[in-house]
């Protein structure tokens, strides 16, 4: 007994995670099989089960939650890539017993992702510049969302307005650099499931002045990013969210790429 538990104790450490850590794994597709951005989740039935991140791995952080509650909210994350388009896609899929979206403000229900293409952590928003009260505008030109990047992105969008991406780069929502589909068929204030299918293109430095100044991430199968993200759910309350279910044990990873997972680009399975 005593030899097992060594052995697996010694097999955890050769793979470098902890005992009951998860893998984060980012799906290959080929060109020939990359999702339509259309909503349609069959373009996913491709990718095995194992790569879904559910509520079950989230964090309530503002400590109004001690545990997820399926009965108020469910969620399912898969992410992909391809080396090819060389962009990051995502299938974002919701049950909430509230959605509230009509409001034209961040007080709405959000999926607030955030991607670091190559590791290279450390903050990256204008508060927390190291001399941002003396650089207020360099801060937020040359430093905010220049080698990570925060998308908040509407569940369901405001009208056309699928995100507010945090920083001076709106280059970085529109295509080719980034599109999306939702689908749903609830009002505001009901209970109902959301589908949210879109892509994002990392960039290691993302330039306020346009993508001829900017350095896209090189997505290479093997290579980690680091990448995050947080669920926003507000209910009825006007002047407090719900909750806000976090994948990284640190608050602040939306401005800070330290607190990043590390997700690796996985090969084409056979």
């Amino acid at each position: 007994m005593k030899r097992l538990y060594l052995y697996i104790i010694g097999f955890f450490s050769l793979m470098n995670l902890p005992i009951g850590a998860q893998e984060y794994k980012i799906y290959q597709f080929t060109k020939n099989n990359i999702p339509q951005i259309d909503g349609d989740v069959r373009d996913w039935e491709c990718v095995p089960a194992s790569y879904a991140i559910t509520e079950k791995a989230l964090k309530e952080d503002e400590g109004k939650h001690a545990h997820p509650n399926p009965e108020t909210l469910q969620v399912s994350v898969k992410v992909g890539w391809c080396a090819e388009t060389q962009r990051l896609y995502f299938l974002y899929e919701a049950y909430d017993n509230y959605w509230r979206f009509s409001e034209n403000s961040l007080n709405t229900d959000i999926f607030e992702v955030v991607v670091d293409g190559d590791c290279s952590g450390g903050p990256f928003i204008d508060r927390f510049h190291p001399t941002a009260p003396k650089d207020v505008w360099q801060a937020w030109f040359k430093f905010h969302g220049c080698h990570a990047q925060n998308y908040h992105i509407f569940t369901p969008p405001h009208g056309r307005d699928w995100c507010m991406l945090w920083g001076p780069q709106v280059w970085l929502k529109h295509a080719p650099y980034a599109d999306y589909a939702c689908h749903y068929d609830f009002e505001e204030g009901e209970e109902g499931k959301l589908v949210l299918e879109f892509y994002i293109t990392p960039f290691d430095h993302a330039d306020a002045d346009g993508p001829e100044f900017s350095h896209p991430t090189l997505l290479e199968e093997g290579n980690e990013i680091g990448l995050c993200w947080a669920i926003i759910d507000w209910d009825d309350n006007l002047t407090s969210k719900d909750g806000f279910w976090n994948l990284s044990e640190e608050h602040t990873m939306y401005g800070n790429a330290s607190y990043l997972k590390k997700f690796k680009l996985m090969p084409v399975q056979p």
